[in-house]
């Protein structure tokens, strides 16, 4: 008899999980929420407008993963150059950040600021220890790879507008990966880069082509999607999973809500792609009081996404760009990545405003966030509010996990207590509260599978 599994979740790592497992003859479930698959991989389509939920971009440098993605479409995808910036005091700058980004195109008088501040780093600076159970701060990290100079300028303004957290509540785990890269490494991998291979490659990582699909980013969803009913197995939409049993025979039971009707379904294993917090509250029975208090600890970043409709086009000399001391963090255009999101001669452009899920902005409507963000968008003559044709609204309210700095306590004791649920996993960036880019999605997905349903 074949294996049964159900998945909670249709976003890349769910419907990955989904589709490792159906090729090899597994029954499978997955349960979604929402009306539509692609979780954060999505895209909102209205009258053949076309907004993703942030500017997606599919890049690996996995050839295998690539090929499998590039192979859901008949009509090849093709490698476009990514063009990404960091929008610095009226300037553009290379993001990620590089020595010549320093040196040249902050200015001199900066770029020398910089410099000063890294090396007075470097022979003065001593970080504090740390307390048992907490991660680096960004602030010490941040001050002891890069200097004083940078961190005021640069990490802690933007990392505070996101997190809306401040820099020493924050793990260093927040930074990105290939921004964590410290500046000397940067500039001894410029001048010698055979010697610092690791710092090569993340670079060269961020570096690499992007391929996305002609009208949004939610087709590769939906081409995974395909496959996977080709298979025999079962996309739930609007379907919202509320408990999680485990049985005495070790199976497992979901309970779940589909058009105000309750419903339940077993299955020999479950596999979890929802937030962790949310996840815990599923279980019957509960959870022991300071796990459950582990969990609620978990926080995640909610996102924002305002499309303005207009007939402007290349306002960004970039894909999108990260910006400093306004509304949002970040702005990019749909036309970049594909002239079908939107009617000809017309284009989408957007902003990003990370929030938390209790706050004004994540309650507002698009025409109060239109007016939170216009002044400062035509103040960098990107858009004048003249040039705006319609408003678009799309949000995702667990978007990124939050690192603060005790979070791997809460992390390793909710993890720890879900080991004892035999047919129980989560995996994902939600799941398994850890940022991944969508080809690492996939491959975590796979491996999953291969190593735990197959076996």
């Amino acid at each position: 008899m074949s294996k049964h599994v159900i998945i909670l979740g249709a976003g890349i790592s769910g419907l990955s999980t989904a589709w490792r497992a159906s090729e090899n003859g597994i029954k499978v479930d997955v349960f979604e929420s929402s009306l539509s698959v692609g979780g954060l991989a999505g895209t909102m389509r209205q009258d053949r407008y076309c907004l993703d939920i942030g500017p997606h971009s599919f890049f690996s440098d996995n050839q295998q993963i690539v090929d499998l993605v590039c192979g859901l479409f008949e009509k090849k995808l093709q490698p476009i150059p990514r063009k990404v910036k960091f929008y610095y005091k009226g300037k553009y700058l290379d993001y990620p950040l590089t020595t010549q980004g320093v040196f040249f195109q902050m200015g001199l008088c900066s770029g020398m600021q910089a410099v000063c501040s890294f090396l007075k780093s470097k022979i003065l600076h001593n970080k504090r220890s740390l307390i048992v159970g907490e991660d680096e701060t960004v602030e010490s990290w941040a001050i002891s790879n890069f200097g004083e100079y940078l961190y005021r300028t640069f990490f802690k303004p933007y990392t505070e507008q996101f997190w809306k957290v401040s820099c020493s509540e924050l793990s260093s785990r927040s930074i990105p990966t290939h921004t964590r890269m410290s500046f000397m490494n940067t500039l001894k991998l410029l001048l010698s880069p055979k010697v610092y291979k690791k710092g090569k490659s993340l670079i060269e990582r961020e570096m690499r082509p992007t391929f996305y699909p002609d009208t949004g980013f939610i087709e590769i969803a939906e081409q995974i999607t395909k496959l996977i009913e080709k298979n025999k197995g079962c996309i739930h939409l609007g379907c919202e999973v509320i408990g999680v049993t485990e049985l005495s025979n070790g199976r497992m039971r979901i309970s779940y809500q589909r058009n105000g009707q309750q419903e339940e379904m077993e299955s020999d294993y479950v596999i979890s792609t929802t937030s962790l917090s949310l996840l815990a509250k599923m279980f019957s029975p509960s959870f022991p009081p300071e796990v459950l208090k582990s969990a609620n600890k978990l926080e995640y970043q909610s996102l924002v996404v305002l499309g303005m409709l207009t007939e402007k086009q290349k306002i960004l000399n970039c894909d999108y760009a990260y910006l400093l001391n306004r509304p949002y963090n970040r702005i990019f255009e749909m036309n970049e990545f594909s002239l079908n999101t939107s009617l000809p001669g017309e284009n989408i452009i957007a902003v990003e405003m990370p929030c938390l899920s209790d706050s004004a902005i994540w309650r507002a409507t698009k025409e109060e966030l239109f007016n939170m963000c216009i002044a400062s968008m035509a103040e960098d003559g990107f858009i004048g509010p003249g040039d705006i044709k319609r408003l678009f609204l799309v949000k995702a309210q667990n978007a990124y996990p939050i690192y603060r700095k005790d979070y791997a306590v809460h992390l390793t004791r909710l993890m720890d207590y879900l080991k004892k649920y035999k047919s129980l996993a989560t995996i994902g960036r939600c799941g398994e509260f850890m940022y991944m880019d969508i080809d690492e999605c996939i491959k975590r997905a796979f491996d999953f599978v291969d190593s735990h349903i197959l076996r």
